[in-house]
C-alpha cells in the first residue's frame, strides 16, 4: 500500500547505474531512506522534483518484507514539488548555509521518527534562506535551536560543539566559512 509525505531532500547519492538514494527530512515521519529508481536516466519523470533542497509531495512504495526477500529502501513511486527555493539557489551564501542546515540535520537526527518542531526549524530555514535573510543569523539560530530541542541546550560555539558530539567534522562547514568570508 502507497502512502504520502511531505520532505526536502537534505542528502543524496547515486545507487547503480541510474537510482539514486535520497535522505529526506518529512513532516509525518521525520528522516527516511528512499530509494528513487531509474531517476538518474535523461527520460525520467520524477527526475526535476527528486533534486536537493526541493520540498516535495512524495507517493511511497513501502519495502517488501515476505519471506526471505526484504527489499531494504522504501521506493519513490511519485513525486510534485512544493516548493523549490529558487532563491536559495541565486546566492551562494544560501547555498552553503542550505548544504549546512541539511548536513546537521542529517547527522544530529538518528532515523524515521516524526518531529514537528525539527520539521519546522528546517522548513523555516529554507524559508529564511530562501527570502534572502542573512545566512549567519539563520544558521546561528536554527544551530541553537536544533541543540536545544535535542537537550543540548545553548552553546557559545553550536558548530563545534556539534562536531565534539558527533566526533566528526562537519564537512559543508569548512566550505560555509570560506564563503561567508569572500562574500559578505
Amino acid at each position: 500500500m502507497l502512502y504520502k509525505t511531505r520532505g526536502i531532500i537534505i542528502r543524496r547519492s547515486n545507487a547503480n547505474d541510474f537510482d539514486r538514494l535520497l535522505t529526506v527530512y518529512t513532516k509525518e515521519f521525520g528522516k527516511v531512506l528512499l530509494k528513487a529508481k531509474s531517476v538518474r536516466k535523461n527520460e525520467s519523470k520524477l527526475k526535476g522534483h527528486l533534486e536537493l533542497f526541493l520540498y516535495s509531495r512524495l507517493m511511497v512504495a513501502p519495502a517488501r518484507r515476505t519471506g526471505k526477500q526484504t527489499r531494504s529502501f522504501d521506493i519513490v513511486a511519485g513525486a510534485e514539488t512544493i516548493e523549490n527555493f529558487s532563491k536559495l539557489r541565486q546566492n551562494i551564501s544560501s547555498l552553503a548555509a542550505a548544504y549546512y542546515l541539511s548536513e546537521i540535520t542529517d547527522k544530529l537526527v538518528a532515523g524515521p521518527e516524526k518531529d514537528g518542531d525539527i520539521w519546522n526549524l528546517l522548513l523555516g530555514g529554507f524559508n529564511q534562506l530562501n527570502k534572502g535573510e542573512d545566512a549567519q543569523k539563520t544558521i546561528g539560530n536554527f544551530e541553537n535551536k536544533i541543540l536545544e530541542h535535542l537537550g543540548y541546550g545553548q552553546q557559545k560555539n553550536p558548530a563545534d560543539f556539534i562536531e565534539a558530539i558527533l566526533n566528526e567534522r562537519i564537512k559543508s562547514k569548512m566550505f560555509l566559512s570560506g564563503i561567508v568570508n569572500n562574500f559578505s
